[in-house]
């Protein structure tokens, strides 16, 4: 059995960077539409091995590696790789090619006698002046082109990437897309109208469609709550204003409607004296509160809630939102035309992109996206299928890990794909790296690391890198190589893009990771480790 240990100094810094090393080459592998895949021998020998091509998942396979101090090392990496792709959906590879240039270019460094925690410095400091040269090169993700660019940089999938960049397009970057499946070849998409939440009807006796097991009205009125409607009084006085003053159908949103008050609902209704539904909603946990909140201000109504004590018995029509077309189903409520404010509407995707920055965990991050696209006013449906399962399994990851990335694309604009934008980075290092001193190494090394993606791109493509780079060097800034035809092309004319937001995060991981391994003084190695299938 292992026993309790502890690596100091020289060999505890040493240790940590070959379990990054040998991580970080076998992640960069991925790095490209041009890349082939690792081959991951399974629990169980008697099936063949796992091919993988995703840097997250080939992340999180790597449970451990020889030797514990190098283990240490890999989790370490493991651990910003995945937490990058939890974060913003892409950026693993990258992050990985980065750590592992540093780490090279920085044990070379420390081994010649330089001062880890002066070179540590100067990293952070070439990493402040990269940040700033890659936001100065970010262009808005504003067009259906840059949207099509960034999709085929993320899928390497031509078809695919024109049509995630029409709907995103049309609906915008923070759009609610959902996918549906077909055993066909085949890539399309719809836009339903309208904004649609998971909903169902409080009892089967409200449908009025009975083919469509639906009721849809037009000119609704709707009642917004958290309570559960039980007693008829808490509806009599607002249903006496909407007949008096022939307010039009009524669409009730609560926690449930039951017992005699939706008998004086339904009765109501039968008598012909008034049209109404209610709904109850399929949401739950920390998203309900914010959901019913959405709902009201989309229909400008006021929500009736219970912390607040709010009582339905003196509701007012003018408490009441309004919709052109309001629908519920089993599955889902739908509202088109909603009379909310847009100047408030507006306000609330500010704070909701607000909590979406400060996300902690990736279903966090899926909450506030899908509150941001039903915020916008229109859902869209992407047609997904392949000749395969195995093809259109791979077009359904792409399709999703795009989805997920776009919001963070959005936020601080596109620059020159393939490792062109770091490159061109370059030159906003070269003052404060030519010092002389070993602050000054350590922006060189930072310097030198952005080299590494393109780098190991084009050499996953089967190309030169010293060639490639040399050539991309004589075009100059926001050139770079096209590894799909082997050329080297303008990238913003070619629409070869990545998102300023994963370049930029991506470069901050690599950063922090090799530092940690060039300065840990000791490393404290555990008797019976827990190894951990989520990093």
């Amino acid at each position: 059995m292992p026993t309790p240990h502890v690596l100091l100094g020289a060999e505890a810094s040493a240790r940590l960077r070959d379990g990054i090393d040998l991580l970080a080459r076998l992640v960069s592998l991925s790095l490209g539409p041009r890349t082939g895949a690792l081959a991951f021998e399974r629990d169980d020998r008697r099936k063949s091995a796992e091919l993988l091509t995703s840097s997250a998942t080939i992340a999180r396979r790597m449970l451990a590696i020889p030797g514990r101090g190098a283990t240490a090392g890999a989790m370490l990496l493991r651990h910003a790789i995945w937490r990058t792709h939890e974060r913003l959906g892409d950026g693993g590879a990258t992050t990985a090619a980065l750590t592992h240039a540093l780490l090279r270019a920085g044990a070379r460094q420390v081994a010649a006698g330089a001062n880890p925690m002066l070179l540590r410095r100067g990293m952070q400091q070439g990493l402040e002046l990269a940040c700033a040269a890659l936001q100065a090169q970010a262009r808005p993700l504003d067009t259906p082109e840059r949207l099509g660019g960034l999709a085929h940089a993320a899928t390497g999938d031509p078809a695919l990437s024109r049509v995630l960049g029409e709907i995103f397009g049309r609906l915008g970057p923070e759009a609610v897309i959902r996918i549906e499946e077909y055993a066909a070849s085949y890539i399309a998409f719809t836009v339903l109208e309208g904004t649609a939440w998971s909903a169902s009807m409080a009892s089967p006796l409200f449908i009025t469609d009975q083919a469509r097991r639906a009721t849809r009205f037009r000119d609704a009125r709707v009642l917004v709550t958290d309570q559960v409607i039980d007693r008829p009084t808490q509806l009599i006085r607002l249903l006496e204003q909407v007949v008096a003053r022939r307010a039009g159908p009524l669409l009730i949103l609560a926690e449930d409607v039951t017992g005699p008050a939706r008998a004086l609902l339904l009765a109501n209704r039968d008598r012909g004296i008034i049209q109404v539904v209610a709904a109850r909603p399929g949401w739950v946990g920390a998203e309900r509160r914010g959901t019913y909140e959405d709902v009201a201000l989309l229909t400008n109504a006021y929500f009736f809630a219970k912390d607040r004590a709010d009582v339905l018995d003196t509701a007012d029509l003018s408490e009441l939102g309004h919709a052109r077309l309001a629908e519920v189903d089993a599955e889902r409520l739908t509202i088109v035309g909603g009379a909310g404010v847009p100047a408030q509407i507006e306000l609330r995707r500010q704070m909701v992109r607000h909590q979406l920055g400060a996300a902690a965990d990736e279903e966090s991050r899926r909450r506030e996206i899908e509150r941001l696209g039903r915020l916008a006013g229109g859902v869209g449906v992407l047609k997904l299928g392949a000749a395969s399962d195995s093809e259109r399994q791979v077009r359904k990851e792409l399709a999703e890990r795009f989805i997920r990335f776009v919001p963070s694309a959005a936020e601080e604009g596109v620059v020159p794909g393939g490792g062109a934008a770091y490159l061109a980075c370059q030159a906003a290092l070269d003052a404060a790296s030519a010092a002389g001193d070993e602050v000054a190494a350590g922006v060189g090394l930072v310097r030198s690391a952005l080299e590494a993606p393109m780098g190991w791109l084009v050499q996953n493509a089967g190309m030169s890198a010293p060639v490639a780079l040399a050539e991309v060097r004589r075009n100059g800034p926001g050139w770079g190589i096209d590894v799909m035809h082997e050329t080297c092309v303008d990238m913003w004319s070619a629409n070869v893009l990545d998102a300023a937001k994963v370049a930029r995060i991506a470069l901050e991981s690599a950063v922090s990771v090799a530092a940690m391994a060039l300065t840990a003084g000791a490393v404290v190695l555990k008797r019976r480790p827990v190894y951990s299938r989520t990093p």
